[in-house]
């Protein structure tokens, strides 16, 4: 058997957890913590799976969401004046962190933190 450290792409969000290889086994994916309900997953698509760095973190986040990126806010946390729950926005930048730079449909502008902030892209078929 063997386990190494990666990070699973979750509808657009990086899961940080460890990767199961067992012989004549499908791949498992185990994750550090269980967050939303998110559990072990069974691995079909190996494309999901993302190397454990903080370079292939911050280059994933800058990918998959480039400026005039639409985004759905689902919850804040830690945020002494959060943005109300389900407020869309547009994606300004996003800086090394990665801190993802956002105004929002109301005026505001703020950075989202992956892992801390819970958010979704809006793609067309939503």
């Amino acid at each position: 058997m063997e386990v190494q450290r990666v990070y699973y792409n979750y509808e657009g969000i990086l899961v940080p957890g460890h990767l199961v290889k067992r012989r004549f086994r499908k791949l498992l994916f185990y994750p550090f913590e269980r967050k939303h309900g998110f559990d072990y997953q069974i691995i079909e698509d190996k494309e999901r799976i993302v190397a454990y760095s903080k370079e292939a973190y911050r280059k994933f986040y800058k990918d998959t969401y480039p400026e005039g990126t639409r985004i759905m806010l689902i919850e804040m946390k830690d945020d002494p004046h959060p943005i109300p729950a389900q407020m869309e926005g547009t994606v300004e930048s996003v800086d090394d962190a990665p801190t993802i730079h956002c105004k929002f449909d109301n005026g505001r502008f703020l950075g989202m933190i992956p892992d801390v902030d819970i958010f979704r892209k809006i793609t067309e078929d939503v």
